[in-house]
């Protein structure tokens, strides 16, 4: 439900029409007649607005393919080419579904034949992805898929039962996303990613044998050889004690926002303890495992704790907690003998993971970590790395004016060394890990130059980088503030992408809007997708710039009860009466959904695009022991303006921020969007700083001209539909556009 706010867009356009019609009275008067049988320009956009405000997108757009195909006014022909141009494009990605589906069926059952379950379920995926809404439950009662199914858990339980870790996981996965409304399949896909990421974290050199092992037998480029650098798993568990695992469980015990049960969260660290003793190739660095009499008595103790605990009736606390503990202890110590810290590691992530998604540990090894991603900033060298095809470390542009790009750091340069540490077989976590550090700390790079005879070594001083979270439509420098900010030029319709909300994100919206409003701005496309949030202040800040009085968000405990409220401070709203579209999808969520669902409840805005992730909850860090630790534990629910809860709670059938106007993407355009967008926003510099005139950058209008983001076109349709007014445009049109009689 939308707040009750008559939308001003529609009045400042008709307004915009009076003007019009006032500076014309000196028309001759037999022309009246006519004028009785025409609207403004602007009251039929007004319409349109009003229409997709109130979520009858097909209205609005309806009112957009009425206009002629040929009108006196170049504006209004402009705006039905760019309309015909979307229905075209939206006609061939029909025809594209149609046919990919009907190829799709028939692999499938060519890989069912073959009992290529793994392939067979990828297809199904896929077939499912390109399903409307009303077929996908239907395609999952198929007399196929419901042999698929079944045929493929029974290949899964038994991967899982011989250890094969990476099949198991990867069809439960798959299972997964088939049934994931259901969460039919998400305690497995959550207990084989658990033996994963024990893995990754213990033996990561078993679970790169076997990743390649897994590769040979599809046939595929083998992977480099491991590389060990920063793999110590002591190191990492270093510093974790039992008064840290103590403390966090204790303080979720009392600030949780659902209530956290005690018994849930024992529950759940003697499970995750559980699966670390019966995930066989930890016997690498638990040797003891492999004691088949005492994993038998090990295991036999943490059933006996799960029955106690099941069957208590009493609330349990800390005197539970600490009893539990000291049993398991003492379990662990007269059988398999793993490592205390270890244990630990594994026992308070199980806990955690009982409560939700979002609440965790951040371990001492993490810390750093972690504080740069909320910060919003970062101390390194200043380039952006990928791993290439034959997985090189690979420079694929210095930042300018980065401590990388004045020392010479080029495009394409391949890093082979890390203060002389081989990079061969690293992943991209394990080379930022390398390369990052602290301010003023010395990093060298060996690096291997297209054209040079001998690597050439590269002692590079960090510093702190700026992270830009806002961007524009098209690069147009090598600055990372150098952007063309327009979609649409002629009509004045501006474009930003607000990657994150950091703490500089207002102030660079507001550097935008300024070089927008030097040549006039008319529209504006604020764009979400795959925004993951950020700081609740500028979010805020960010809503504010469009509502000018007014609560924007408030937080609330697990009661229901307002904790604490943000309004708009007056004075602050500059978009207040502009034209905007704000797209989001699932990979909206948070901060971004809290600024779309704002807009929303206010009419400041219509939503385009997909129902956000659902992420509306706030976490609250702890610290523990001392500040080497901490706990990120949900303790409040954010509700917007009209009272919505965006968060997706368990069983839930509504969350996150619905669109206005919905519109679907395929998985190949949302893909092959991603990747132009990328490769659009890298611009590749020289030696002295300029651009690479030589370097061919896709451009951005393939977008729209191509038909890849459905979604971004729709948006810019429905901002030109108020721009063209604003613009000046007097055009009249015939009445009977508004009733399509």
């Amino acid at each position: 439900m939308k707040l009750t706010r008559s939308p001003q867009i529609w009045r400042t356009l008709l307004a915009a029409s009076a003007a019009i019609a006032i500076g014309a009275g000196h028309m001759a008067t037999h022309a009246g007649a006519a004028q009785a049988q025409s609207v403004s320009i602007a009251e039929w956009a007004g319409q349109v607005w009003s229409k997709a405000q109130t979520g009858d997108a097909d209205a609005a757009l309806s009112l957009i393919s009425r206009l002629p195909t040929e009108h006196n006014d170049p504006a209004v022909q402009l705006l039905r080419a760019g309309f015909d141009r979307r229905e075209a494009n939206q006609a061939q990605a029909e025809q594209s579904r149609t046919d990919r589906k009907a190829e799709a069926r028939t692999e499938m059952a060519e890989h069912l034949a073959k009992d290529n379950l793994t392939e067979a379920l990828r297809v199904a995926v896929e077939i499912q992805a390109l399903a409307r809404d009303d077929e996908k439950t239907r395609f999952l009662t198929e007399p196929d898929m419901r042999d698929l199914i079944k045929r493929a858990e029974r290949r899964a339980r038994k991967a899982e039962e011989e250890g094969s870790w990476l099949d198991a996981q990867e069809h439960f996965y798959r299972l997964h996303l088939l049934h994931e409304e259901e969460g039919r399949f998400r305690p497995d896909i959550e207990r084989v990613g658990r033996r994963i990421m024990m893995l990754r974290l213990y033996t990561p050199a078993r679970l790169h044998e076997m990743r390649n092992a897994q590769r040979i037998a599809r046939e595929e480029e083998k992977l480099p050889p491991f590389n060990a650098i920063g793999e110590d798993w002591r190191e990492k568990l270093d510093g974790i004690n039992r008064n840290m695992v103590v403390r966090a469980l204790n303080t979720s015990n009392a600030a949780y926002v659902d209530g956290a049960d005690m018994s849930e969260m024992l529950i759940g660290g003697l499970k995750a303890v559980r699966v670390m003793a019966t995930t066989n190739d930890l016997d690498q660095v638990f040797p003891k495992l492999t004691d088949r009499n005492a994993s038998r008595r090990f295991l036999d103790s943490i059933d006996t704790e799960l029955r106690q605990i099941e069957g208590r009736r009493a609330r349990a606390g800390f005197f539970e907690l600490s009893q539990t503990l000291d049993r398991l202890f003492r379990a662990n110590n007269a059988t398999v003998r793993i490592d205390e810290e270890a244990l630990l590691h594994e026992f308070g992530n199980g806990a955690m993971e009982s409560l939700d998604e979002f609440s965790a540990f951040i371990w001492p090894d993490e810390l750093r970590r972690f504080q740069r991603s909320t910060q919003g900033r970062f101390t390194g060298v200043g380039i952006q790395i990928s791993l290439d095809e034959a997985m090189q470390l690979n420079v694929v542009t210095p930042l300018e004016g980065t401590p990388a790009h004045r020392a010479g750091i080029r495009r394409g340069d391949i890093i082979r060394e890390v203060d002389g540490e081989s990079t061969l077989g690293i992943s991209i976590t394990q080379a930022q890990d390398r390369i990052t550090g602290e301010k003023g700390t010395r990093v060298t790079l060996t690096i291997e130059r297209k054209g040079e005879p001998e690597p050439i070594n590269y002692e590079i001083i960090r510093d702190e980088i700026p992270i830009y979270s806002i961007k524009g439509w098209n690069r147009t420098g090598a600055r990372e503030t150098d952007w063309d900010w327009f979609i649409d030029r002629d009509n004045k319709i501006g474009y930003v992408r607000i990657t994150q909300f950091t703490e500089a994100t207002t102030r660079e919206m507001r550097t935008a809007l300024r070089d927008m409003r030097r040549t006039g701005l008319n529209g504006l496309i604020v764009d979400l997708r795959f925004n993951p949030g950020g700081l609740l202040s500028e979010a805020v800040s960010i809503a504010n710039l469009f509502v000018d009085d007014g609560v924007i968000v408030t937080q609330h405990d697990s009661a229901g009860a307002e904790t604490e409220r943000q309004r708009a401070r007056r004075g602050y709203a500059e978009l207040a009466d502009l034209p905007v579209v704000v797209l989001v999808n699932e990979g909206s969520a948070s901060a971004s959904e809290i600024v779309a669902g704002c807009l929303q409840d206010y009419n400041k805005a219509i939503v385009v695009g997909a129902r956000t992730f659902g992420k509306g909850s706030v976490q609250n860090v702890y610290p523990l022991s001392g500040g080497r630790a901490a706990l990120k534990l949900t303790t409040q629910y954010y509700r917007l303006p009209d009272g919505r809860l965006i968060h997706r709670r368990p069983g839930a059938d509504q969350w996150g921020v619905e669109p206005d106007v919905v519109v679907s993407t395929l998985p190949n355009q949302m893909n092959d969007a991603i990747r132009l967008r990328m490769d659009a926003d890298v611009m590749p510099v020289g030696e002295d700083g300029e651009p690479l005139a030589d370097e061919e950058r896709p451009d951005p209008i393939g977008l729209l001209n191509d038909g890849i983001d459905p979604q971004l076109e729709t948006a810019l349709l429905l901002v030109q539909s108020q721009s063209i007014v604003l613009g000046g445009s007097r055009a009249m049109l015939d009445k009977k556009i508004l009733t399509g009689s």
